[in-house]
């Protein structure tokens, strides 16, 4: 022993390790150093921490898993862009069968109801999100899901969807 506080470099005192219960408890408990700015902190032993505080925290995740991302952000973009169920298609995996009728009468059959009207939006008085927004809403109150509801979307009509 060389009679200063291995904590704070003071002289001892009562206690024969460490000058005072302050550094006493420093002392005792499980202290890490910071990965990313190398100060130190307090931790248990058990927790898997090896970061001070959220800053370090998302830094730490940056450096360690921006390239495994990215990769795996552009190959699903790949994949994406060569499956039929996933895009602008008929074929997509959420795509519906749906019947609706202009308002000069006439019935249109279509499947992915989004697309149809992107393909023909000339046909409707409106931008692509109001025209679908508009059947759609045609849809729930027939399923009886909307509290005022609607049989009809300037003059377009649903007569039939799957589900």
């Amino acid at each position: 022993m060389s009679g200063k506080c291995p904590i704070c470099e003071k002289p001892l005192g009562r206690n024969k390790y460490t000058c005072s219960m302050r550094c006493w408890s420093v002392l005792k408990s499980n202290v890490k150093t910071c990965i990313i700015c190398g100060k130190t902190f307090a931790d248990s032993p058990s927790n898997g921490t090896v970061t001070c505080g959220s800053e370090c925290s998302a830094e730490n995740r940056r450096r360690k898993y921006s390239s495994v991302y990215a990769e795996s952000l552009t190959k699903a973009h790949e994949m994406a862009a060569l499956s039929p169920l996933t895009g602008r298609f008929e074929t997509h995996m959420h795509a519906k069968e749906w019947v609706i009728q202009s308002p000069d009468g006439e019935i249109y059959r279509c499947r992915n109801l989004k697309n149809w009207i992107r393909e023909h939006i000339d046909m409707f008085d409106g931008t692509l999100n109001q025209a679908w927004d508009g059947i759609v809403k045609i849809k729930y109150s027939a399923q009886g899901k909307r509290k005022n509801p609607v049989s009809q979307w300037k003059g377009w009509r649903l007569l039939e969807w799957g589900d």
